[in-house]
């Protein structure tokens, strides 16, 4: 009798932390949920399936935000993104082409926040499914732009609600000039850069494009419609003046997509259900459940291949990523991971997928450094897997690779570097603010944002400018075996898209994350057939660490939040004060 007691108390016990917990994720305003996920190879044998029935047909919703980097905070539950990466999207593609249980994949698409070059790495893993004999079916009820018909032009047949439109218009691309209302205000942004094409601040300095700029931007757009208009073409068996007509029309009502065979059948999303249940007799399965349930076996003794995501701005300190805020590559955090693959024994390659725009100088410099010490200390190959973008301080970084892999729409080069301050001396006079100053030292005045550099400053501030861009381009020089020449023929700053720089050589390869595996397999001497384990970095994080963060965080309170808000813009403000050397690529938009 007593033990009975003795157990309901411990039932009661356990149901009162239940609900405690449950309580406090009231109060913090969260539901969550957690999602564990099997971290494998896209390659590798080594994994179980859990959860799918005999017959399958594998939905996917391309609409849900995929990024690189997986979403592994609680917050991340209520936005609609997927708590999985594009890796993660593309192996488990891979892995469904070889699942007998899976028959098909039905995806629905309307508005994508992939870019071309993800796009791109995507459909190599649709063409890989469809390679084996299986069907893949995409749905709209209204195609949102020419790269979400591009993606859909790779499935085998595309299905349009009779009422839809297909916006595949072609390629735009918008910068922002804010030149003239700062001059209103009276702030003066004062940048200098190395060299002519490296126009990252443009939109503060003119009110209009430079040359330089208009060729740069002219050369990617271009690139992207080619692009576009060269896959669509191919995919949908027609010819390339055909598909440009087509977008010079657009948008498409949905029986004129049809009558010039940019779509394959009209009907409702329940017409496509009722055909895939007569041919297939198949139960629909999500992708995301699907790629919960895959599991690595636990085999230490294979060798080990790390994946290691740099996804955001590249900064000095710890990365963060929010559904909310743009994500940030921290050189600490970096530095971490790298100290943990160290430990790993069985580490016989590293594969580093890069989606970054480039950023801090000195903080794209730490990182380089610690995976050149890496290659070094292990004995490792290291290959790049570059995303939509890997340019600036994203390529600095890629140069300590032995390999480099691109997809053709990919931005990357904008070897160059620019720095400067923003300067408040005439919104001072407008609002009749008088600084005074008394300075000890003949260069105490130059963090200054109240007066721009003097002639001496000035001279002081070019030189360092000098200096980090003789820096980038040496060791550009050095990891590519490239002279002078070759250095000032694609560097200065340019842009350049994967195809390009792929015949200039500063990519090897052009592809996606299939490549870049298969090649550090072959680097790292793992014979095509063998199993291997993937190590996908930053890790998950425990419950622990994930509870931790968000009460720190403040819980999502509104009050926390604004304060937290306020500190970053502090932060913000703190760094006009700080001179600072990046290397980034120009920020424009571009709608495709």
């Amino acid at each position: 009798m007593q033990i009975k007691e003795d157990e309901q108390r411990k039932k009661m016990a356990v149901k009162l932390i239940i609900k405690t917990i449950v309580y406090s994720f009231a109060i913090f305003g969260v539901l969550f949920i957690l999602i564990l996920v099997g971290v494998l190879s896209i390659m590798s044998p080594t994994i179980t399936i859990a959860g799918v029935p005999d017959s399958a047909i594998l939905e996917i919703d391309f609409n849900k935000n995929y990024t690189e980097s997986r979403s592994d905070d609680f917050f991340a539950e209520f936005t609609g993104a997927s708590t999985h990466s594009v890796f993660d999207l593309i192996r488990a593609i891979n892995i469904a082409a070889d699942d007998e249980k899976i028959k098909a994949i039905k995806a629905n698409i309307i508005v994508s926040s992939l870019g071309l070059a993800q796009i791109q790495d995507i459909a190599t893993a649709i063409k890989a499914f469809r390679a084996k004999g299986k069907k893949a079916y995409v749905y709209s009820s209204s195609m949102g732009g020419s790269k979400e018909y591009y993606l859909a032009s790779h499935f085998d047949q595309i299905w349009l609600q009779p009422s839809a439109e297909i916006a595949v218009t072609g390629v735009n691309i918008e910068v922002p000039f804010f030149k003239n209302i700062l001059q209103k205000f009276g702030v003066e942004p004062e940048f200098y850069s190395r060299y002519e094409y490296k126009t990252a601040v443009s939109s503060l300095l003119n009110s209009d494009f430079s040359r330089e700029y208009r060729q740069e931007l002219n050369k990617v757009g271009n690139g992207f419609y080619n692009q576009l208009v060269m896959g669509i073409a191919k995919n949908r068996n027609l010819a390339e003046t055909d598909v440009e007509n087509a977008i010079n029309k657009a948008p498409l009502w949905a029986s004129l997509a049809l009558k010039l065979k940019l779509a394959d059948k009209l009907g409702y999303v329940q017409d496509l259900n009722d055909y895939l249940k007569t041919t297939y007799s198949a139960q629909v399965v999500d992708i995301d459940n699907y790629m919960a349930g895959i599991k690595e076996l636990n085999k230490k003794d294979l060798p080990l291949v790390a994946f290691l995501v740099l996804d955001g701005m590249i900064e000095d300190g710890l990365s963060s990523s929010s559904p909310l805020n743009e994500a940030v590559v921290g050189a600490n955090s970096i530095l971490a991971q790298i100290e943990d693959l160290k430990k790993q024994e069985n580490l016989k390659a590293l594969v580093l997928r890069i989606n970054s725009p480039g950023g801090s100088y000195t903080a794209s410099d730490e990182i380089r450094y610690a995976i050149e010490s890496l290659k070094k200390e292990k004995n490792i190959p290291v290959v790049v897997s570059m995303s939509d973008y890997a340019a600036s301080g994203g390529y600095f970084i890629s140069t300590a690779a032995d390999y480099i892999v691109a997809e053709p729409a990919t931005l990357t080069g904008s070897i160059g570097v620019l720095g400067g301050k923003i300067v408040f001396e005439k919104l001072w006079e407008k609002l009749d603010i008088n600084w005074g100053e008394i300075s000890f030292g003949d260069n105490a005045s130059f963090l200054s944002i109240n007066h721009k550099f003097d002639e001496n400053e000035k001279k002081t501030f070019n030189a360092s400018l000098d200096r980090i861009y003789q820096d980038f381009t040496s060791k550009v020089m050095q990891a590519r075996n490239f002279d002078e020449e070759k250095i000032n023929e694609v560097a200065r700053g340019r842009v350049w898209l994967g195809k390009d720089a792929y015949s200039l050589g500063l990519v090897d390869a052009l592809g996606g994350v299939d490549v870049a595996l298969l090649k550090a397999k072959a680097l790292a001497k793992i014979d095509s057939g063998d199993k291997f384990l993937l190590n996908y970095y930053p890790r998950k994080q425990s419950f622990q660490e994930k509870l931790t963060k968000y009460i720190e965080n403040g819980g999502g309170l509104p009050t926390v939040r604004l304060t937290e808000k306020f500190g970053q813009w502090a932060d913000d403000i703190k760094m006009l004060y700080k001179l600072r050397f990046d290397a980034i690529i120009p920020p424009f938009k571009v709608l495709m």
